[in-house]
């Protein structure tokens, strides 16, 4: 099906006019330059047309670079390209050409030029230097994308030592993000190599001096880390990184540089961190967006995953120690809210519901009203020698817990007296009040307000 899209969209662009190579991004033909073999100026002497492919003959004047080995001046050389009438080198063009300067690949059949002719250029006498300049932030992105796919390569082939060498740039902008790359993918793979390149990628970042693009550098090493689970160095990272972000005066640009920061904490398991990087987000929805999306870091979060209560027990005491008392309530109101729709979730599938009881009581624990309200109905659906005790505890918590309307708490009262007077003093005791006499129903909401 997907190729047979692709042929569509390419008659597509024939039937209109429009070359095929038209739609062809200007990266794509950078990544070509940069990964071709030869860079030279050639004097051409013959030309062969076979029906839309030219094959070019000459004599290599210039050779700015080369690998495996690098093309002499001298040397004979011959090429092919397209030169049909939709080329960017049609055959009338191309046989007006004496000197060209082009990039060269090696294929089967012989020489190829890389781009398609997309940069080849004719010049009017060989020059000292070349003249094809691709731009340098464009040529840096291209290198990086295709070392990141080289390194991913070798590191899947087991071989660090190799992705190692790909990563040890000498654009020192490239190096840490590199490095950080490679360090990700070796975690990922949980290879004993991790370590050592995740402090490689940081000495790296260090090295780097002050200025908008370290810290780009920065935050992009931090995503290569953090997504590939290596959480030390993440963290690490993400701590150097934090005055410098602080430091912004974009709001825009400083919302996203928290945003990373808060991303690499929270999936790198530092989620006190993480949330002190969202609590300085200026956008509320975005805030809040996030704070509802919290717990997802976990990989396959959820009410049946029994690793997530505890989880999100480690979200909700990360929210509690948030200075900003502001976003402490915002951050535990989200927070609750994610425990309580988890449990009520489990509560309606009867072979789960045992363990919905768990995962409410983080909420209820915290004072989540309807938390608290979901709880006290499980475990009086549990049964058991203490469950109506358990159950009057936690409908006086949730009469003076939030996220619940003011007459929350006369409802509670009335649900109340509906325990004996034992239930409620032993529901007391489960508080850790010691009263004498009778427990009113309103004496143990005050309880357990306390």
């Amino acid at each position: 099906m997907a190729g047979r899209r692709l042929g569509l969209s390419v008659s597509a662009l024939l039937l209109a006019g429009v070359p095929a190579w038209a739609a062809m991004d200007d990266r794509n033909y950078v990544a070509r330059r940069i990964a071709a073999d030869h860079h030279v100026q050639v004097e051409t002497s013959g030309l062969e047309d076979d029906g839309g492919v030219c094959t070019v003959r000459g004599r290599v004047l210039r050779a700015f670079s080369g690998r495996p080995r690098m093309l002499e001046a001298g040397t004979a050389v011959a090429f092919a390209l397209p030169c049909g009438s939709d080329s960017f080198w049609p055959v009338q063009r191309l046989n007006a050409a004496r000197l060209l300067e082009l990039h060269l690949k090696t294929g089967p059949a012989g020489m190829l030029v890389a781009d398609q002719g997309q940069g080849m250029r004719a010049v009017e006498a060989a020059t000292d230097g070349p003249t094809i300049r691709d731009d340098p932030a464009l040529v840096r992105e291209m290198t990086e994308t295709m070392a990141r796919y080289s390194i991913e390569a070798e590191a899947k082939r087991n071989n660090p030592d190799g992705a190692l060498a790909l990563a040890r740039v000498d654009d020192p902008v490239l190096r840490p993000r590199l490095l950080a790359h490679a360090a990700g993918s070796f975690a990922g793979k949980r290879m004993a190599a991790a370590d050592a390149a995740g402090d490689e990628a940081l000495a790296a970042f260090e090295s780097l001096s002050a200025g908008p693009e370290r810290l780009e550098t920065g935050l992009t090493a931090l995503e290569s880390l953090a997504m590939g689970g290596a959480g030390t160095h993440a963290l690490r990272l993400a701590d150097r990184l934090a005055p410098e972000v602080d430091a912004l005066t974009v709001p825009s640009r400083r919302d996203s540089a928290l945003l990373s920061l808060y991303g690499a904490r929270i999936r790198s398991g530092g989620p006190a961190a993480a949330l002190e990087s969202l609590a300085k987000v200026g956008n509320p929805k975005t805030r809040r967006e996030r704070l509802d999306d919290m717990a997802f870091a976990q990989k396959d979060f959820g009410p049946t995953n029994p690793q997530s209560p505890a989880w999100l027990d480690r979200l909700l005491s990360a929210a509690e120690v948030q200075s900003d008392p502001d976003f402490r309530r915002e951050a535990l109101l989200a927070l609750c809210r994610t425990a309580y729709r988890a449990a009520a979730g489990l509560a309606e599938i009867p072979d789960l519901a045992p363990r919905a009881g768990a995962m409410a009581e983080l909420a209820a624990r915290r004072r989540h009203a309807p938390s608290a309200m979901l709880l006290a109905v499980l475990r009086e659906m549990g049964g058991g020698k203490d469950a109506r005790a358990d159950a009057a505890r936690w409908h006086a918590v949730s009469a003076s817990g939030f996220d619940a309307p003011a007459s929350l708490r006369g409802e509670v009262l009335r649900v109340l007296s509906t325990f004996t007077p034992a239930e409620r003093a032993a529901a007391a005791a489960l508080l850790g009040a010691a009263v004498p006499g009778a427990v009113s129903p309103e004496r143990l909401v005050d309880l357990a307000g306390k």
